[in-house]
């Protein structure tokens, strides 16, 4: 439901973020104005006993986020947005906090290479050598599922396509909060929207985009999964918000994968922006924490494993 809470917290992120962001003209000033904002109370609301753990998994450094509901046994792999360009460590911790203890699981934060220093493909190598990397040592399929927001959407999505390619068994399943999947720009949303969404604008968008992919083909489907033959895939979740530019990417992405027959869920939600559950202080964002849960929860159940469990080592 579009409340009174959700406009003025949209009129809120409008001033700090899409004000701000729309006068950047490099990465550098985008980065810095990502920072700031990650310690901004107004945004921000820090789940208590969050332990978070340094760590590596194919020489790509991660981070293990704890809850007292953690368990040892089961993973959400997630793989944080940031127009592949900047990292919020804060509020995608804290999301992945909450969304690991709801499940009784360990969050795993990767912490990929970014743009536009090391462009495309390296994220998308490095996101897709942790899963290898977990599945070498041990850890299984049916007990990791896959999570992640706006470009990190994209890697998941992505991890998942070069997953089934390599015949690599598949996690247990996926959630995109407002993913990127067409880096080609041809929803009708990112221009019908431009002048609605309060995260940011559609120039701005370019530019972070521009950054990863270069002079490379936005059609290409190892960019814009939207492109890839998206059969075989394990159940995905999608959320997303009306208000914006990127609403097209998630609904024409569902409509796609039901088309291959796979097993996907989509929920767009009235007056809510861009990657609107990391903002918990919104009930739509508690709401859709727990629609999430409720999904991996089902997930890991239905799965029955194949072969023994082993211990782990972090």
């Amino acid at each position: 439901m579009d409340s009174w809470r959700n406009r003025a917290f949209n009129k809120l992120l409008s001033r700090v973020m899409r004000q701000r962001l729309a006068r950047c003209n490099s990465t550098i000033e985008m980065r810095e104005l990502i920072s700031s904002i990650d310690s901004y109370g107004a945004l921000i609301s820090m789940p208590q006993n969050m332990v978070v753990t340094s760590t590596k998994f194919a020489n790509v450094g991660c981070d293990w986020v704890d809850m007292p509901n953690s368990s040892g046994n089961k993973i959400v792999l997630y793989f944080h947005g940031g127009g592949f360009c900047f990292h919020s460590p804060n509020i995608h911790n804290a999301f992945l906090a909450r969304l690991a203890n709801a499940t009784k699981s360990r969050g795993l934060m990767v912490n990929y290479s970014l743009a536009p220093e090391r462009p495309y493909p390296a994220a998308a190598d490095e996101c897709y050598a942790v899963y290898r990397t977990l599945l070498i040592k041990g850890y299984l399929p049916h007990q990791i599922f896959f999570a992640g927001d706006s470009a990190g959407g994209n890697l998941a999505l992505t991890t998942l396509v070069r997953a089934r390619n390599a015949n690599l068994p598949m996690p247990a399943g996926a959630i995109l909060l407002s993913p990127v999947t067409d880096m080609a720009v041809t929803g009708e949303s990112a221009f019908t929207k431009s002048k609605d969404d309060p995260f940011f604008d559609l120039s701005s968008l370019l530019l972070m985009r521009n950054n990863y992919i270069g002079n490379h083909n936005p059609c290409d489907p190892d960019v814009s999964p939207y492109y890839a033959a998206l059969h075989d895939l394990p159940p995905i979740f999608i959320t997303a918000g009306t208000e914006e530019v990127l609403m097209d990417d998630s609904i024409r992405l569902a409509e796609k994968i039901a088309e291959a027959e796979g097993d996907v869920s989509i929920n767009v939600v009235k007056g809510v922006p861009h990657v609107y559950p990391l903002f918990y202080q919104l009930s739509e964002a508690q709401e859709a924490i727990k629609l999430m849960a409720s999904f991996v929860v089902e997930r890991f159940k239905a799965i029955k494993p194949t072969t023994p469990s082993k211990k782990k080592a972090s």
